[in-house]
């Protein structure tokens, strides 16, 4: 019978866990009220029963209280199963036992169940009504504070201040005097100003305690020694991360376009792009005259701009071969541009001593490459200190 109870309170515990079963759940109040008085009085009957001596985790009975408990700390968890836990005064009268026993099961025998009897009352410490039961009730604060004491485990002690940190903020706000401020700072003082090494002592686990003694006097070097084998590896993790060199990107082939592979009709897309780009550099999609105000910043405009797309006319060039010649831009480096033409040849332009034209729509704009002799993420940013004014031609 035991073990069927262990069995189904899993269940109700897991169901439980999820917010949209809960919303169903406390619409359905009879049934909820009846859970609440049985969970009562199995754990009360459970507490008058063992006292002080709780049988071992392992037990069906241990483990049967367990999934009781665990089923109304996760209904309290929300704010539905909350409000319906702490209009029973009969679940905030088993809060308030739970809370006054606990103190007195051993660690680390009964770290769970204590740790969730403190989980429960601060779920249930979050509705108003049951924040201001605890503030009465001296006994329930104390045997929290106690908890600080940093005789119990982290986890127990981290619920703890949740609580109490909870308590302090409803007294405040509903200005509600209280001693308990006082008591906060008076427990401080004697656990953490009394005496330090003590204080040390408690944040270690208990079972190990006892090493204490072995360790006291014994140096422990926290950090390997830096032999030279590990500086050989830390010397050869630092120069993995340095960047490449030209000759290892040259070697690589990293920017260098495979000649075969690139076809005109696939540059056409890009340039497609590039000219929604570009036109954003003509305000009123109008090119500015010499004269006009806006003149020098458009000019500024178009030396940093990103020729990648850009289709162009080679006018003028010392290299006579590449005269007359046009494509589109698939790749700028600092000296050169890379195009493609019509017959799907990649040709390499070299920008200084050159002139260029590059179309837009119906706008032709006239650059000199020497004004672009600089690589395209450098260029965009860079402040030039002097511009040459290309002519603009409307055609």
């Amino acid at each position: 019978m035991m073990k069927i109870g262990s069995v189904m309170g899993e269940i109700v515990w897991k169901s439980f866990k999820s917010h949209s079963n809960v919303k169903i759940l406390v619409q359905a109040q009879e049934p909820m009220l009846k859970y609440c008085a049985l969970t009562k009085g199995i754990i009360d009957s459970f507490l008058l029963a063992y006292g002080n001596n709780l049988p071992p985790l392992q037990s069906l009975e241990h483990v049967f209280v367990i999934s009781l408990l665990g089923s109304i700390t996760n209904l309290a968890a929300f704010a539905e199963g909350r409000a319906l836990l702490a209009q029973q005064e009969l679940v905030v009268e088993l809060m308030k036992r739970m809370v006054l026993d606990q103190e007195r099961w051993s660690f680390p025998h009964f770290r769970f169940i204590k740790r969730m009897v403190l989980t429960f009352a601060y779920n249930m410490s979050l509705e108003d009504p049951v924040a201001f039961v605890m503030l009465s009730e001296e006994k329930l604060v104390n045997s929290v504070l106690r908890c600080l004491s940093l005789h119990d485990p982290t986890d127990v002690v981290a619920v703890a201040v949740a609580i109490i940190y909870r308590l302090l903020s409803t007294a405040v706000q509903a200005g509600i005097p209280s001693p308990l401020p006082e008591k906060v700072r008076t427990m401080a003082v004697l656990v953490f100003v009394g005496n330090p090494s003590s204080f040390m002592v408690k944040l270690i686990k208990p079972e190990r305690q006892a090493e204490i003694s072995e360790l006291k006097y014994t140096v422990v070097q926290l950090d390997a020694k830096h032999t030279a084998k590990k500086i050989r590896q830390q010397s050869a993790i630092v120069k993995q991360k340095k960047k490449l060199s030209r000759k290892e990107i040259k070697e690589l082939g990293l920017y260098t376009l495979p000649h075969d592979t690139i076809k005109y009709r696939d540059a056409v897309k890009l340039h497609r792009m590039w000219c929604g780009y570009y036109s954003t550099l003509f305000p009123n999609d109008l090119c500015p005259d010499v004269n006009d105000a806006k003149y020098n910043t458009i000019v500024a405009s178009l030396l940093k701009a990103d020729y990648h797309g850009a289709k162009i006319h080679i006018v003028r060039s010392k290299q006579p071969s590449v005269v007359g010649m046009k494509g589109i831009v698939v790749l700028e480096t600092k000296g050169t541009f890379k195009m493609i033409s019509k017959d799907n040849k990649l040709r390499t332009i070299p920008k200084n001593d050159s002139q260029f034209e590059v179309f837009l729509h119906d706008k032709v704009v006239t650059l000199f490459g020497k004004h672009l002799n600089a690589r395209p993420a450098e260029r965009s940013v860079k402040k030039m200190k002097t511009f040459a004014f290309p002519d603009l031609v409307r055609k």
